[in-house]
């Protein structure tokens, strides 16, 4: 992806540094790239736990996968101890069947570890998208905090690359598993789109995808991995990659207005009141019985 050099902020010390609104306001590029590995695609689109289906509660996953970031960048180990207990009660009930088309389990490390792998990526993309490249030995130090991405379900910080090096390595031999099956592309297309909010949220939902579908579109598209993109089938221009750039730079001067870092704070309250009241932070799981057969 072209870059865009200008209205560079402070050099990042640590993690959270890396927020901005362009990475707030589209998870959607994210997500795609996590699913673009089959284990984590058939495991996202055959997902038994109903509750926490983004086509079928997109508000309540926007929170919970927020939140878990916001744990993983300014909670304590109290509070990444409760939500990673909580992540892996839920994520038992993913796996694979005698019918899905590869083997999956919602609690693989590997697939875990590259989850991770896509919000590090995206951090630093994002993040240079608009202000700038990093030096090797700021990645290097990003890339050892990174670490509590991963941590924050059950891979261990030795599994996390030390260095960005090791981090770009497996990156990139991680992408030659990129495979999109036609089923979990209609699924991210829905997603890209805004077109899943249309049967959760009845009329406003078809208006709201009618009015943010395209432009949601097009900043996907613009913010995804190349390879991914290619995958998808998704077409990028050297017009749109123009736009993007112009849109870039009103999004560095909001961003220093702006600090995302409000958000994940007010996340990581709402947590700590669930967890107050006794409550679950990942809400009630409720399982689809048609798919758990």
């Amino acid at each position: 992806m072209t870059k865009i050099y200008r209205m560079r902020r402070r050099t990042p010390e640590t993690l959270d540094d890396l927020v901005t609104l362009a990475g707030l306001s589209n998870n959607a590029a994210n997500v795609v790239m996590q699913l673009a590995i089959p284990g984590v695609g058939h495991g996202v689109e055959e997902s038994r736990v109903a509750s926490g289906r983004v086509v079928d509660r997109p508000l309540k996953r926007a929170r919970t996968t927020t939140q878990y970031l916001a744990v993983a960048l300014y909670g304590s180990e109290r509070d990444r101890s409760v939500y990673r207990r909580a992540i892996a009660e839920v994520h038992s009930h993913v796996y694979s069947t005698d019918d899905s088309p590869v083997r999956y389990s919602g609690n693989s490390r590997k697939l875990q570890l590259w989850v991770a792998a896509c919000l590090f990526y995206y951090y630093v993309d994002q993040y240079e998208l608009v202000h700038g490249p990093l030096d090797e030995p700021v990645l290097d130090r990003l890339t050892v905090e990174a670490s509590v991405l991963a941590t924050g379900v059950n891979v261990t910080a030795e599994e996390w690359p030390q260095t960005w090096v090791d981090f770009t390595a497996y990156w990139e031999k991680s992408l030659d598993d990129v495979e999109i099956a036609p089923e979990v592309r209609a699924y991210l297309d829905d997603l890209a789109t805004l077109r899943f909010v249309r049967e959760p949220w009845g009329p406003i939902g078809v208006a709201l995808a009618a009015l943010l579908g395209r432009p949601y579109n097009f900043f996907t598209r613009g913010t995804v991995h190349p390879r991914i993109r290619e995958a998808m089938g998704w077409s990028w221009s050297d017009a749109e990659q123009r736009r993007l750039e112009r849109l870039m730079r009103l999004v560095g001067v909001a961003d220093r207005v702006f600090p995302g870092s409000l958000l994940y704070r007010a996340y990581l309250v709402d947590l700590r009141a669930r967890v107050a009241l006794g409550r679950n932070p990942l809400g009630t799981t409720r399982l689809d019985d048609a798919r758990a057969a």
